[in-house]
C-alpha cells in the first residue's frame, strides 16, 4: 500500500503548487477539488442531490452545474455548506480509496480544503498544511480566478483559521515567497517522507528521462530560450513547474530534450516537446516515455495538439482522432479539460492504452 500524504490549507493558500511539485517528482497526486466537482457532472452520484436540494435552476443550458452559483450559495449559508459536503464527501472519499487500490507508485498525495472537515486526515500517513498571508490569497483570488475584493474576502473568511489546520498537521509549508523558496522546502518534506524519487525511464532510442530538477535548470534554461520569446530565469522554471509535469530528456549525460505535460483528474495534455518537429522518430521515442508516465498516474486519456505531432506518427502512436470516445472518461470532462487549456476535440489526437 502507498503512503497517502494529505496535503490541506485554506483557499489560495498554494496547496496546487505544492501538490504539482510532488506530482513532478513522481507521485501520484488527486486534486480532491475536481474529484468533487466530476461527481456533479449530469449522470453522475452527486448531481440529482444537488438539483433536488439546492434547485434545478443551477444549471447552464447544457445540463451542467453553475458552481459559482452554486459557491455563492453555500458561501453565505454555512447550513447549506454543510447540506453540500454531506453529499459531496462521502464521494469523494469513496473515490479515493478507488485510487488508492489501484495505484502502483509509492506515493500517493491528496489536496483538500476540507482535509480535515472531511475526516480524510485520518486516513493519511503524513499531513501538511500550506499557508500564506491574508493579503496575499485575497490577491491571488483575485488576480488569477477573477473574483471581486469582496467575494474574495467573503471565501477568506467563511474558512476557520489556518492556525487550527497547522496545529494538527505534520510538516507546514509557507507560499509567502518565491516559487523556489516553496520548492526547497517542499523537497524538504519530501525527504521526510522517505518516499522514492520517481525513476528514470529509457526510451526505445537510447534516451534517459527524469523529472526536471534543479540541477539541470542551467542546461533547461538554454534550451527553453531557443525556442520560447522569453529569457528563462530558474524562478520561471520553478514557477512552471508549480503548473505542470516537465520530463527532461538526456543523451550521453547531456540535456538535450523536454517535454511538458499537464495531468488533471487523470487526463493528461502534452504541452510541448522540444526540440522535436511532428513528424520525429525522436518526438515519437519522447512521446512514448510520456504515455508510460501518464499510465503510471492512472491516467485513462493523454491528449496531444494537432500542430505537435504529424497524423502518421500519432497513429503509428495509438492515438485517435480526439473527439473519439475514452472508456470511463465523461464527454464533458474531456471538454471542459480540453476547453480549460485553450483547446476543443477536435484540435488534437487522444490516445487511452497508456502503459503499452
Amino acid at each position: 500500500m502507498p503512503t497517502l500524504l494529505g496535503i490541506t490549507g485554506n483557499v489560495a493558500s498554494g496547496k496546487s503548487a505544492v501538490r504539482q511539485f510532488l506530482e513532478n517528482e513522481g507521485a501520484l497526486t488527486i486534486d480532491a477539488d475536481l474529484l468533487a466537482q466530476s461527481t456533479y457532472l449530469p449522470g453522475m452520484p452527486a448531481y440529482q442531490p444537488i438539483l433536488e436540494a439546492f434547485g434545478s435552476d443551477l444549471c447552464y443550458s447544457d445540463g451542467q452545474i453553475n458552481r459559482s452559483r452554486l459557491g455563492k450559495i453555500v458561501f453565505k449559508d454555512p447550513g447549506a455548506l454543510r447540506e453540500l459536503e454531506a453529499i459531496v464527501h462521502p464521494l469523494v472519499i469513496e473515490g479515493i480509496e478507488a485510487v488508492l487500490a489501484r495505484a502502483s507508485v509509492e506515493l500517493v498525495v491528496v489536496e483538500a480544503i476540507k482535509l480535515f472537515e472531511a475526516g480524510l486526515h485520518a486516513r493519511c500517513d503524513a499531513v501538511w498544511t500550506v499557508t500564506a498571508r491574508d493579503e496575499l490569497r485575497q490577491e491571488r483570488l483575485m488576480n488569477t480566478r477573477g473574483l471581486t475584493e469582496a467575494d474574495a474576502l467573503l471565501r477568506i473568511r467563511s474558512q476557520s483559521p489556518q492556525e487550527e489546520k497547522t496545529s494538527r498537521s505534520d510538516y507546514i509549508i509557507s507560499t509567502d515567497g518565491s516559487f523556489q523558496d516553496t520548492y526547497a522546502q517542499t523537497t524538504i518534506g519530501l525527504k521526510k517522507l522517505q518516499a522514492a524519487p520517481a525513476g528514470e525511464i529509457v526510451s526505445r532510442g537510447g534516451e534517459l528521462f527524469l523529472p526536471l530538477r534543479p540541477e539541470a535548470f542551467t542546461s533547461a534554461r538554454a534550451l527553453l530560450n531557443r525556442f520560447f520569446p522569453q529569457t528563462w530565469e530558474d524562478e520561471d522554471i520553478y514557477r512552471s513547474l508549480s503548473h505542470r509535469s516537465v520530463l527532461a530528456g538526456f543523451k550521453e549525460g547531456e540535456l538535450d530534450a523536454l517535454c511538458s505535460w499537464k495531468l488533471e483528474f487523470f487526463l493528461g495534455l502534452v504541452q510541448s516537446v522540444i526540440p522535436y518537429t511532428p513528424a520525429s522518430e525522436e518526438l515519437k521515442s519522447a512521446l512514448s516515455v510520456l504515455a508510460i508516465c501518464a499510465g503510471e498516474h492512472l491516467c485513462k486519456a493523454l491528449y496531444i495538439p494537432h500542430e505537435m505531432i504529424a497524423p502518421l506518427s500519432a497513429k503509428q502512436l495509438g492515438f485517435l482522432p480526439g473527439e473519439s470516445a475514452v472508456a470511463d472518461v465523461h464527454p464533458l470532462s474531456a471538454a471542459n479539460f480540453l476547453r480549460k487549456n485553450g483547446l476543443v476535440p477536435g484540435e488534437v489526437f487522444v490516445r487511452s492504452n497508456l502503459l503499452s
